[in-house]
């Protein structure tokens, strides 16, 4: 007899979306900015100026400076996108949208990562207590250290429900222990899916043949590998792990963070075990190899041999970047292909279950070089009080409201209380957002990708909207190599609507 209780599936709330409320639904910057012109308009009228200036002009010119701040377009202010149009304008006129590295350029020696990564350097660290190297990424512009993990998901195969809402809760555990740490900056989990090229089957299945096997055994086994249809796509995933350096000391000298990181790294797989994850620390060729492929994806076939092989690829990071590449409206354009980016544009808006993500995930022939970038980013404990502070916002949004209350209120307060309850039961607070990056040759059919994208992104009941004029760094934080999105923003979050 089946147990109802061990095939019910749980169901998970959405993450909430905190917002600092002020009069007439604005947020609080906005409010205060009301009160400010306000007071600036009354002084205005008591000044001895003339007419035209008191009555007209004043006005005119304190509505031009307010009404973009509350006026949205696709969860943004006016004022966001317009100081964001007047960047990107700045940038192409600048040429910094564009990339050209080889002889005769102004970049001879290497092709180095464009965009937030041409600060980056890697490197092997070898702890002092003796334990395994790992590699890191150091981000020099932000003083960020990133620890990439390989992974092997385990939430394909059949297993009971119970244990994949075990698997659930415990990566939620693992976010909050990284969250308290207050030097800690973002989680990032990316799935990414690949042509399956059937060397890396090959290449394993050959090393391990003995030369004194018969040679009808080894053509036997060499041909079943071989010879075989295999899967058109293939399936990675990787862990990475972002912290600041908050000394001087490890702002200068990595040997103190790495240690740190290694002493946090056994804690950190105990937590990927429980959640159903294998995991090991990748090395820097590994990161390189993936920076590579990345950006020239014709180069993926050598890379995939010399990882098998093991033998030095002399790949070096100031290497990894692409020849050229174009960060265009829409697209971006590196080595003979193009990428397509989309950010999650708002939180899904209803509950959902451990399975909502299956077919953004899942490999598709139609998009074989596809990558899902999911960004934790947890509240430290210094920064946890905004859910108590969220909370008394949305009951004072109901409470002052004149007129007909909306729905959107009430559906806020609810969220907000349910946030504060969790949080009291000891879960963490955290930001989520999501990346999803296409690659393609040039000349496919963008339109048709741009289709099946965001259809898929809309049966994960997580709209997508493409990353425009902010392609190349939109490609760079789906990478998972410690570019941040919001700690690469230019506008300050006051102006948002």
């Amino acid at each position: 007899m089946t147990n109802k209780a061990s095939t019910r599936r749980l169901l998970y709330r959405p993450a909430a979306a905190f917002r600092s409320s002020g009069a007439f639904g604005f947020t609080m910057f906005s409010t205060m900015v009301l009160l400010v012109f306000m007071f600036v308009a009354v002084v205005g009228l008591m000044l001895p100026l003339p007419g035209v200036i008191k009555f007209f002009g004043l006005p005119f010119t304190l509505a031009v400076l307010f009404v973009p701040l509350v006026v949205s377009l696709r969860g943004r202010s006016a004022w966001e996108l317009g100081m964001g149009a007047r960047s990107v304008s700045k940038a192409r006129r600048a040429g910094e949208t564009l990339l050209r590295s080889g002889p005769f350029t102004m970049i001879p020696d290497g092709t180095p990562l464009p965009g937030p990564l041409a600060t980056a350097e890697t490197f092997n660290f070898s702890p002092g207590d003796g334990s395994a190297p790992f590699g890191l990424i150091k981000l020099s512009s932000k003083n960020f250290y990133t620890l990439v993990l390989r992974t092997w998901p385990q939430g394909g195969e059949w297993n009971d429900q119970p244990v994949r809402d075990r698997w659930v809760a415990r990566l939620g555990d693992m976010l909050t222990f990284l969250g308290q740490s207050p030097d800690f900056v973002a989680a990032t989990i990316t799935m990414e899916t690949l042509p399956e090229s059937g060397m890396r089957a090959s290449t394993i299945v050959r090393s391990r043949l003995k030369d004194t096997a018969p040679a009808l055994a080894r053509k036997i086994i060499i041909e079943a590998t071989e010879a075989v249809p295999t899967a058109e796509v293939r399936l990675e995933a990787r862990i990475g792990l972002t912290w600041r350096a908050d000394t001087m000391h490890r702002k200068r000298d990595a040997t103190d963070m790495g240690n740190e990181l290694a002493r946090r790294l056994g804690r950190i797989r105990d937590y990927c075990h429980a959640a159903g994850l294998r995991v090991r620390p990748m090395l820097e060729r590994e990161i390189c190899a993936i920076a590579r492929r990345s950006f020239s994806p014709a180069d993926e076939l050598d890379l995939e041999i010399g990882l098998m092989s093991g033998e030095p690829m002399r790949l070096r990071w100031e290497d990894c970047g692409p020849t050229s590449a174009s960060d265009q409206h829409g697209r971006l354009l590196h080595d003979a292909a193009q990428s397509m980016s989309w950010t999650m544009r708002n939180e899904p808006e209803a509950p959902f279950d451990s399975n909502v993500l299956a077919d953004l995930l899942s490999p598709h022939s139609d998009v074989p070089r596809k990558r899902v970038t999911f960004v934790y980013q947890p509240y430290t404990p210094a920064q946890a009080p905004i859910v108590n502070k969220d909370h008394n916002d949305a009951r004072q949004a109901v409470r002052t409201h004149v007129g007909k209350l909306p729905e959107r209120a009430l559906v806020r307060l609810d969220s907000a209380e349910g946030a504060r309850q969790e949080q009291a039961r000891g879960a963490g607070v955290t930001r989520v957002s999501m990346v999803v990056t296409a690659t393609c040759p040039i000349g496919a059919d963008t339109q048709k990708i741009d289709t099946l994208v965001t259809d898929l992104g809309l049966s994960a009941a997580t709209p997508l909207e493409p990353a425009r004029d902010e392609q190349l760094v939109t490609f760079c934080a789906g990478l998972g190599f410690g570019v941040v999105l919001s700690e690469e923003s230019t506008v300050s979050d006051k102006l948002a609507a």
